[in-house]
């Protein structure tokens, strides 16, 4: 069968992660792959690419993606969300927060084309090395950037030290770093909380499968 199937990626695992159990629960050898890679700490929207739907990866890759965050505010990480070294120098009182309307004020400045900053802790390579894995070895790197695009980018609420927003980007848009460059702009550490993929261009988190229905797939005109 060749076909595309939107999957939920639980927090926890890697888009490999989710092909190694289909292969587990369907067949070892079902050409498979995935229209755009979905970090550890994330949920949301895994596109898997089944037969010969595999051939549109790059197509399904570019597509505009959607997502929901949560920013944690006046402390710091090394990998720019939870999973690195928190600092909590940053720390600012609570009444010296910006409003919301503030945030939204400052949020509409990063809609459009932006140059972005790779972080250090991407799967970028240099000389065919990741960046994470030269960050990890306490490697020193130059900092490069990239043109993306931010088509939406809305503030949804403040709740304590936390803002939750939601952004439709081009692909290869690093959340982490978005989220960052708007608070460090009015002088704020931050670092991502939590990060949820909603949407892959027509793909929604709504119409997802579960990984628990991959014993359930029916491969009798798939191999």
């Amino acid at each position: 069968m060749d076909q595309i199937m939107s999957v939920y990626k639980p927090v926890g695992m890697t888009s490999f992660d989710v092909i190694r159990d289909f292969k587990k629960a369907v067949h070892p050898n079902f050409k498979i792959g995935h229209g755009g890679t979905l970090d550890p700490f994330a949920d949301g929207v895994l596109l898997l690419l089944l037969g010969k739907a595999t051939k549109r990866m790059d197509e399904l890759s570019s597509l505009p993606k959607t997502y929901r965050a949560v920013a944690k505010l006046g402390a710091s990480s090394d990998t720019l969300d939870r999973t690195g070294n928190i600092n909590e120098k940053g720390k600012v009182e609570r009444e010296k927060y910006p409003t919301i309307a503030e945030i939204k004020n400052i949020a509409e400045k990063f809609v459009g084309e932006i140059e972005q900053e790779i972080p250090d802790y991407s799967a970028t390579k240099i000389n065919g090395v990741p960046r994470y894995k030269l960050a990890r070895a306490g490697q020193a790197m130059d900092k490069k950037s990239k043109k993306v695009m931010i088509y939406k980018l809305e503030i949804e609420k403040i709740e304590g030290d936390t803002v939750t927003f939601t952004s439709t980007v081009s692909s290869g848009t690093y959340i982490r770093q978005l989220s960052y460059d708007i608070f460090k702009s009015i002088g704020i550490d931050s670092y991502l909380e939590n990060l949820t993929r909603t949407k892959i261009g027509d793909y929604s988190i709504e119409d997802c499968k579960n990984i628990d229905d991959f014993k359930n797939f029916n491969t009798a005109s798939s191999l």
